[in-house]
């Protein structure tokens, strides 16, 4: 309830919840909320401007631009917390293990890793990955996983490098608890502040990845409305039809600010370094 409380004096990291809590409603009721199917072609419609009847205007193929960007929320949910998901899945344990264990597997084989595929920009290791597997959002979930995954790496090692030497960690060694229970019954609870904050700004980062990868056909395949490929299906509509890029422009940039602020505010009263 403490930390609730100091959560909600934090007015920025308010702002971020609201705007992902909006995106999450918006995604659930995706069905109720938009006005038509989000793939109908209407030709009698093309490169409709903004009205009462398509508030976001229509596209090319007389899609209604309102109903794929909010259908399109669902990709966006989806794309966070199934890339992180994989991130975590893959990078916690690793990193628990490495950091625990330490010698010649964390050194020169985890750590090197690591540092190998930090060395590449994350969305240009997530292309070649993409690229690798072949098109389609799983692929795309699978290879943004992967590039998160160091990170995950590197923060749970770092925890665990603190925490293994405590002396309740040394007085549970001594009474002969065994080594799983010590890593997930007692490092891993004490550990979870920095990787709730890493998860939480990862998942703006996923955002961007996916509507990236989508942006390129690597991701989310036509017709299936993803804010990415919207993107690039519009990109020739500029001069024309400005609307159909300004939207789903919008929503991505909206999307990832609130992750960013919820982070943000999450640091603020999880992270001791910068808590107040």
């Amino acid at each position: 309830m403490k930390t609730v409380k100091k959560f909600l004096r934090n007015g920025l990291g308010v702002i971020g919840a609201l705007i992902i809590l909006g995106l999450i409603v918006v995604a659930v009721f995706a069905n109720q909320i938009a006005p038509y199917d989000p793939n109908a072609q209407n030709y009698d419609q093309v490169l409709s401007a903004p009205s009462s009847e398509h508030l976001f205007g229509t596209d090319d193929l007389g899609r209604d631009i309102f109903s794929r960007v909010v259908f399109g929320a669902r990709i966006s949910i989806e794309a966070a917390l199934i890339s992180v998901g994989i991130a975590m899945l893959i990078g916690v344990p690793i990193g628990l293990l490495s950091g625990y264990y330490r010698g010649f597997w964390d050194e020169w084989i985890v750590m090197r890793s690591v540092d190998a595929m930090q060395a590449f920009p994350f969305l240009i290791l997530a292309l070649a990955i993409s690229a690798v597997l072949g098109a389609g959002f799983g692929n795309a979930m699978l290879a943004i996983g992967i590039g998160f995954a160091p990170a995950f790496i590197r923060i749970t090692r770092g925890q665990v490098l603190t925490l293994r030497n405590m002396e309740y960690i040394q007085a549970a060694r001594s009474v002969g608890v065994k080594d799983a229970r010590i890593l997930f019954r007692h490092i891993l609870p004490n550990a979870l502040n920095p990787i709730v904050i890493q998860a939480t700004l990862a998942m703006a980062s996923g955002i961007i990845a996916e509507a990236s990868l989508s942006y390129l056909g690597l991701g989310v395949q036509p017709p299936t409305p993803s804010w990415g490929s919207m993107l690039n299906q519009a990109q020739t509509l500029l001069s024309v039809a400005p609307y159909a890029t300004i939207y789903p422009g919008m929503a991505i940039f909206l999307v990832v600010l609130g992750f960013n602020l919820l982070g943000d505010g999450l640091q603020q009263i999880l992270d001791p370094r910068v808590r107040k």
